[in-house]
């Protein structure tokens, strides 16, 4: 668990993980920068991870991903990553994510909720890699779900198998590249490249890639013009 909540000199940043471990790296008064990474050996078939993350209202969060995930051949056992994210009003949340890997024989479910106060925003990167090289991938349920006070925001489940590619979703790419904001993050970057762009009717956006291989795309920059965006929107 990831808690921040504002101090008189510092945040108070609450800190709590088995499987995800996360640790400080700075804080300011109502701000706090946190990495996270594995606990020990992940995926491994049958592991249950989650992780709850909670902004108390004016306070803001960056988490940094510095291992990426790899859930490997489960032999037939599934596993679960589940986290669930909760932005107080006027919150913000950056979380920079390393990718994450469905190996061969792997079977994962996959969840983010995220809950955004009146006001509140987030940034998210997320990539998604079926296989490690030379391999085609498991299999993967991601879910994400957002939702403000009036209601659901962003509702998308993908499902897919690397070595059942099913046309009109993947096709042979094997990698999703994305950058998601929602909430009050102002407006997407004017130049999105060969990524397509999906504006959400209550504010936010998604930009998107997919390509074969990891190295063909890259969303590093237009992920740090969203969170400069983000920030300037939330300035008075």
């Amino acid at each position: 668990m990831i808690t921040v909540a504002p101090g008189a000199r510092r945040a108070r940043v609450g800190l709590r993980g088995a499987g995800i471990v996360p640790w400080l790296v700075s804080r300011g008064p109502a701000s706090a920068s946190v990495a996270i990474g594995a606990g020990g050996a992940l995926l491994l078939g049958g592991d249950a991870v989650r992780l709850d993350v909670r902004v108390a209202a004016g306070c803001s969060l960056a988490i940094e991903d510095v291992g990426g995930t790899v859930a490997y051949d489960g032999e037939g056992r599934l596993a679960t990553w589940d986290v669930n994210v909760s932005l107080g009003p006027d919150a913000r949340l950056v979380w920079r994510a390393l990718p994450f890997i469905v190996a061969d024989g792997a079977l994962v479910e996959r969840s983010m909720a995220l809950s955004l106060g009146p006001g509140a925003s987030a940034i998210v990167r997320e990539t998604l890699v079926l296989g490690r090289t030379g391999e085609r991938g498991g299999g993967i349920v991601s879910r994400l779900g957002v939702e403000d006070p009036l209601g659901p925001v962003l509702v998308e489940t993908l499902r897919v198998r690397g070595d059942a590619p099913v046309p009109g979703v993947l096709g042979g790419h094997r990698v999703v590249d994305s950058v998601i904001a929602v909430g009050d993050a102002g407006d997407p970057p004017a130049d999105h490249g060969q990524a397509s762009l999906l504006r959400l009717e209550r504010g936010g956006y998604v930009v998107r890639a997919v390509a074969k291989d990891a190295h063909t795309i890259d969303l590093d920059e237009l992920t740090e013009a969203a969170v400069r965006e983000a920030g300037a929107a939330s300035r008075p």
